[in-house]
């Protein structure tokens, strides 16, 4: 594969993982907004790749609040597949750069 197709297919994947990063981090916005917009306090627990989001306030009866099972934070799993492809392309953009002259 030629130099300019493996930056044009990095930059490619950066612009995807970017759009769909956006996305997320909108998502995850509303939900809070929602929560604050009905008066509830809301918490995010995070963890390696795992999120666990919970909800409390005087409308919920629930003593702990409500909690959702532990799901995977698409953000964390974003920010590392764009870590480890970019690393990936300069780490070969290192090693094949042509010798200097002497």
């Amino acid at each position: 594969m030629t130099m300019a197709r493996r930056a044009v297919l990095t930059a490619v994947f950066d612009f995807l993982a970017l759009a769909f990063l956006y996305l997320v981090l909108q998502d995850l916005a509303r939900r809070t907004s929602y929560a604050e917009s009905e008066r509830l306090i809301s918490s995010t627990t995070y963890s390696i790749f795992v999120r666990t989001f919970s909800i409390k306030g005087n409308a919920i009866q629930i003593p702990r609040g409500l909690v959702s099972p532990p799901i995977l934070d698409w953000v964390q799993v974003i920010v590392a597949s764009l870590i480890v492809v970019n690393g990936l392309y300069v780490f070969s953009m290192l090693r094949k750069s042509p010798p200097r002259p002497e």
